[in-house]
């Protein structure tokens, strides 16, 4: 597919990493200096001009176009660069629009504008910490099949029951369905088999509907107490969402913010919400406004570091639940040794969304590959695929199949059935199935599982 970016900040830059394998990827922008890896390859193409002059957009070959991605920094540029986009040729829009009071407008524009699809990464960051605080013990919460089935990821601590079982005996013993999707250990992905054992400061992935996962959290003694009083860092846009998600969900909220006139704005628009004018570096500050009996802190300001800082503050109050929004990607060793349990990236959330919608697209033309969600760090994917009467091995039982090193089957929904796979199951023709695939195995068909 041909696909043009225009904007090279973090989400843009991020966007054209992940595309450039299966795609002609055309990044525009006024400055390319920050960007020198962009540059470097070979298989990008770029241009250095404004996105909203219409020479520009030609020269990039709009016309034929399958999609235009519009991240530039502010909203209405976006806006103007996606209609004038579609007026020029180009097939699907794509616009990021972050500012909350857009958010109620978003469905008349995207009418009006033709508009394929809106991002708002702060937003869907907000949404992303409030699954994660919905389970407290969980790093972090992805869903499936709209909502029916989750998958969360756990440090095994030392005296874990979790620790010396089998992946085959713990399934055994467990009377409800869990599935060990992946394990992190010491830096190195396993995709695991049943006589894999579980280790201290393994991280897992498992997936199950969410009453399942909550009776494996009971079993590994894993059942956080409710997040009842949190703690926000920094009043930005994402705090503002996150603020209305949290008191909808009955938390009490403190968000401490610097800046005196953000406070007065963000006491406006968030009137349940405690806003505290002061510094969250001030050590005094906090231990007034109690932070030590918090449930969860996250950190939300502009400057990694802070972030981290702040958080590791936290830490050694033991507070239960420690979030941090993280931007650099080459912070994250910084991020392991300061022990915080739950790192966020804004721009990976984001891109994961248009992933997913740009897999949905391809579908229609040349895959069954109906979506798809980058994990850990990009260590592994997470692919759905709609069965049709191409593939080789429908109505065969898993045990009989020869899956490829760094693939595993996690769940197949077949009409309202969602089925936890054991040897004896099948995959069906009109099934949906979720295949969990290591960064290192390449897996483009629903046919490219099998060796």
């Amino acid at each position: 597919m041909k696909i043009i970016i225009v904007g090279i900040g973090k989400l843009g830059e991020y966007l054209a990493k992940s595309l450039v394998a299966d795609n002609e990827v055309t990044l525009i922008d006024k400055d390319f200096l920050k960007t020198q890896d962009i540059i470097n390859n070979e298989d990008v193409n770029y241009i250095i001009g404004n996105g909203l002059d219409s020479n520009v957009l030609e020269e990039a070959g709009i016309a034929e176009c399958d999609i235009l991605i519009s991240v530039m920094e502010k909203d209405e540029q976006n806006v103007m660069c996606s209609l004038l986009g579609k007026k020029l040729g180009a097939k699907k829009t794509i616009a990021r629009i972050r500012t909350p009071e857009y958010s109620s407008s978003i469905n008349i524009l995207k009418e009006e504008l033709g508009l394929s699809m809106s991002i708002n990464p702060e937003r869907m960051t907000a949404e992303y910490i409030a699954r994660i605080l919905s389970i407290p013990s969980a790093l972090d919460v992805t869903t499936f099949f709209k909502g029916r089935i989750e998958m969360i990821s756990l440090i095994v601590e030392e005296n874990s029951i979790l620790v010396s079982q089998t992946i085959h005996n713990l399934a055994q013993k467990l009377n409800y369905n869990i599935i060990f999707c992946a394990i992190k250990r010491n830096d190195k992905l396993i995709i695991p088999k049943g006589n894999l054992k579980i280790q201290t400061n393994d991280k897992i992935f498992i997936t199950g509907t969410p009453k399942d996962i909550n009776e494996f959290l009971k079993y590994a003694n894993l059942i956080a107490r409710k997040t009842k009083k949190v703690m926000i860092s920094g009043g930005s846009n994402t705090a503002i969402y996150l603020s209305r998600l949290l008191c909808d969900m009955g938390i009490d909220v403190k968000l401490v913010e610097i800046d005196p006139e953000r406070c007065k704005f963000l006491s406006e628009v968030l009137p349940k919400v405690l806003i505290i004018n002061g510094d969250v570096s001030d050590q005094n500050l906090l231990y007034e406004e109690g932070i030590e009996k918090c449930d969860a802190f996250i950190s939300l300001n502009s400057i990694d570091e802070e972030n981290i800082v702040y958080s590791m503050f936290a830490s050694r109050l033991n507070i239960p639940k420690i979030i941090t929004k993280v931007n650099h990607i080459d912070l994250d060793g910084v991020v392991e040794q300061a022990k915080i349990s739950t790192v966020i990236t804004p721009h990976k959330i984001a891109s994961n969304q248009i992933l997913r919608y740009i897999k949905a697209m391809q579908n229609s033309e040349e895959s069954n590959s109906e979506s798809i969600y980058k994990l850990d760090d990009d260590n592994f994917s997470i692919l759905e695929f709609k069965i049709h009467k191409d593939f080789e091995y429908s109505n065969s039982k898993l045990k009989e199949l020869k899956f490829k090193d760094g693939v595993l089957i996690a769940a197949i929904l077949r009409g309202k059935n969602i089925i936890f796979p054991g040897g004896n199951d099948e995959i069906k023709v009109n099934d949906t199935v979720i295949i969990i695939v290591s960064n290192d195995t390449e897996v483009k068909d629903i046919n490219d599982i099998l060796e």
